[in-house]
């Protein structure tokens, strides 16, 4: 356990560390999910939790987090679980040796006598990356949240710090979008205590919130058709010259376009002697039977995708299933 109190003296890691301060922290999703089912699990005797960032040193991206226990122990004086802080980072090194500690959070949107005291127990833990500490401050109300760096104030010493905000984003992969697209509709349409803001339809119709596999795919595929519609509707405008091209979007729908792999039909060995009658057959519907072979080709793989991922689907609600049952059966024996 370690004891930070106020005031305190001796040397400042705020101070030792880099001067430089980061143009901008970027954040993984998982991260602030990761604080609020934090916030949502801390002791009823707390108002907030705090935790550390972990993140790759050759980047200010934060891409773990987990909550340190801490107690507040008399008038400025707070207790940090130093024991489990580092056993939980060993923990992850074993995972990613990439990783190191970033910063640290709180679940509450300001800052307070205490926030000087813990961000330079974690500058120090963040020293050997030579670059300054990171303070995460996230409201769980609002979801609202802010980045700080610290410099030090009264010369140097430990009298305070003053944090400065630092510019911050949120890093969402492509084919993480949907899923968050989702949870966030969940969420909005969930929520009594703030109305979800209004918003539009992507399909024309009402939005609804998928309760099961099959009715997130088919409003995945809902969504991707009104996109290849206004893809349509914008190729036909421009090359109908009711509106001026833009170099940039032409660019990255080549770019799609291209990544998209080509479906051919395979080919279909025959005998000698069927070859030359159905040479003569295929001479009238040649063009028509290449055109469809693709088709009916790739509805063919799509169905077989579909398959193997309801499979998948049901064997994983028959262990879960299973698991249950054994755990109650333990129960009573």
């Amino acid at each position: 356990m370690l004891s930070l109190a106020l005031p305190s003296t001796g040397g400042n890691p705020a101070a030792t560390a880099a001067a430089r301060t980061p143009q901008g922290i970027a954040l993984h999703p998982v991260v602030l999910a990761s604080i609020l089912d934090s916030h949502l699990r801390r002791p009823a005797d707390h108002d907030r939790v705090l935790g550390t960032l972990l993140g790759p040193r050759s980047s200010a991206q934060v891409t773990e987090a987990f909550s340190v226990p801490y107690a507040v122990r008399a008038k400025g004086q707070v207790t940090i679980d130093v024991e489990h802080h580092r056993a939980m980072v060993d923990l992850h090194l074993k995972q990613n040796p990439k990783l190191v500690v970033l910063g640290w959070f709180a679940t509450h949107p300001q800052l307070n006598s205490f926030s000087a005291l813990i961000h330079n127990f974690y500058a120090a833990e963040a020293l050997p990356t030579g670059a300054p500490a990171v303070h995460l401050a996230l409201d769980p109300e609002s979801l609202h949240f802010e980045t700080y760096t610290a410099h030090p104030l009264l010369g140097g010493s430990d009298g305070g710090l003053a944090f400065t905000p630092v510019p911050h984003s949120v890093l969402v992969a492509s084919h993480e979008r949907p899923s968050l697209d989702l949870l966030s509709s969940r969420l909005s349409s969930l929520s009594n205590l703030v109305p979800a803001p209004p918003v539009e339809p992507t399909t024309g119709e009402d939005l609804q919130v998928p309760t099961t596999p099959l009715e997130a795919l088919y409003a995945l595929l809902r969504q991707v058709t009104s996109m290849l519609d206004q893809v349509l509707d914008y190729v036909k405008q421009v090359a109908s010259g009711q509106r001026e091209g833009d170099d940039k979007v032409a660019r990255a729908l080549l770019e799609t376009v291209g990544s998209v792999p080509q479906v051919t039909p395979a080919p279909v060995e025959k005998e000698a002697g069927e070859e030359e009658s159905s040479s003569r057959a295929a001479e009238g519907e040649s063009s028509s039977a290449t055109a469809a072979d693709p088709i009916a080709d790739f509805e063919e793989e799509f169905n077989a995708h579909l398959a193997d991922v309801l499979m998948v689907s049901y064997l994983a609600n028959v262990i879960k299933t299973q698991a249950e049952l054994s755990s109650r059966l333990n129960l009573l024996v």
